[in-house]
């Protein structure tokens, strides 16, 4: 299933900002998994839950003409199953970290000192940090 090296994705993108997905939860009765991203910038630090269908959308907003996407692809079946969540948990942590990367990096060509909105609305960064 991996999509990404980690190992080309630096563990924190400046010395003090960094995403991790801590774990993931199923709820609802098992219809659904929840993911919890750990966001780092600088001494502000928080925690943001999103479901794999959240993180589908804002790919397809944020990259609509990508014939491939970096996001782990979705699975009809056993999509519960706790070996599949991990890897998958996995997956996404090294995606929201390449995005991270990739945004940080287009907007320090453009000298810009802030994300995109979708994406800093999207790991809740206006709520926190704000010169995002």
């Amino acid at each position: 299933m991996a999509l990404l090296d980690i190992e080309s994705i630096s563990p924190q993108m400046d010395n003090n900002f960094n995403a991790k997905i801590l774990n993931y939860k199923v709820v609802d009765d098992g219809k659904f998994a929840l993911y919890t991203i750990q966001l780092t910038v600088d001494s502000y630090t928080w925690t943001v839950e999103r479901r794999y269908s959240e993180f589908d959308a804002m790919d397809m907003r944020r990259f609509p003409d990508r014939k491939k996407s970096f996001l782990p692809p979705k699975r009809l079946i056993r999509n519960l199953d706790p070996e599949f969540l991990e890897e998958r948990r996995v997956e996404l942590e090294k995606y929201c970290r390449a995005l991270l990367e990739l945004e940080v990096w287009y907007q320090k060509q453009k000298k810009v000192n802030s994300l995109p909105l979708l994406t800093a609305k999207f790991f809740d960064f206006h709520q926190y940090v704000s010169l995002f």
